[in-house]
């Protein structure tokens, strides 16, 4: 099965490169991630421009996962989860960004009582740093991401701790933009390492690595594909290793509107696993994504 998804994207990325073609004309932009979990790559914000807006991410799941297998279907999970996003421009090639996550899961048990997982977790604050521009004769953009995590979650009854649990972290990456005609390709890599917070617990690192590619069918809209890697070693409870390492990876085609004369963006990818490991018992392994991007750009003005 994992061989057949493998297979039908690399079909769906090989009929829209060979669907590119390079016009006299300048061609169209193509915009960036759409994906909850995809930064800005390569690419820096312009000097005084303020984007804000999120992502809106719908999942459902049926079963309890262990290693790579689905052990039974004792509990299904709906999940309609925000991720509160914003970014500044502060000087040519250098920008600042959050991402504050909103969450709702509701865990439907077989042989026990629902459950709803809800709350505010903890914001990432990263300064991008763009080192190459492809525009300024540089072979391909690069940028460098650095900052941390702030506690701002909700702890209580009903919390995550492990979406978030008033933690501090630190967080770095590396991302690069190559665009060819209508053609753009999106890579990034990025590492987040977390303090102890509430409830004596403490996440476990977090490696993720998301690739992309948009092909701009016109000024408004874009057609492509992303795929989402991710790994996170166990969590600690006063100590204790939590069994919950796990590696997970997702892929899937997207559509992009742009509307220019606003600065308003949306885009929709719809993501299949492609890949599960799960140290322990697993419930909420999504079966499917539907990620929504909105940003809207704003005039604030350079400081510098």
């Amino acid at each position: 099965m994992y061989q057949v998804k493998i297979g039908v994207l690399a079909c769906l990325l090989v009929s829209l490169l060979c669907g590119a073609a390079l016009a006299e004309e300048p061609a169209p932009k193509a915009w960036g991630g759409v994906g909850s979990t995809f930064g800005p790559c390569g690419l820096s914000m312009p000097a005084g421009l303020f984007a804000v807006g999120g992502n809106v991410v719908f999942a459902k799941s049926n079963g309890i996962w262990k290693g790579s297998k689905r052990q039974n279907g004792n509990i299904k999970t709906t999940k309609l989860n925000e991720i509160f996003k914003t970014r500044y421009g502060i000087m040519d090639g250098l920008d600042i960004r959050t991402a504050t996550p909103v969450y709702n899961v509701h865990l439907d048990k077989t042989n026990a009582g629902n459950r709803e997982t809800y709350g505010i977790g903890d914001t990432a604050v990263l300064l991008h740093k763009r080192l190459y521009d492809q525009n300024k004769g540089d072979w391909l953009s690069v940028g460098l991401d650095l900052g941390g995590i702030v506690p701002t979650a909700s702890v209580g009854s009903h919390s995550s701790d492990f979406v978030g649990n008033d933690a501090w972290g630190f967080m770095t990456g590396l991302g690069a933009t190559y665009f060819i005609g209508a053609n753009r390709f999106d890579t990034e890599v990025n590492f987040a390492t977390f303090a102890e917070g509430a409830k004596d617990y403490e996440k476990g690192d977090r490696l993720r690595w998301n690739l992309g590619y948009a092909y701009a069918l016109s000024d408004r809209w874009d057609i492509g594909a992303e795929s989402s890697w991710e790994m996170s070693e166990e969590s600690q409870y006063m100590g204790i290793g939590q069994q919950n390492a796990y590696v997970e990876w997702y892929v899937g085609p997207k559509v992009v509107y742009k509307y220019k004369p606003w600065k308003l963006f949306t885009g929709l990818v719809a993501k299949a696993p492609v890949h599960r490991w799960y140290e322990g018992n697993k419930a909420g392994s999504d079966d499917y994504r539907l990620e929504l991007k909105m940003i809207k750009i704003l005039d604030f003005g350079s400081l510098f």
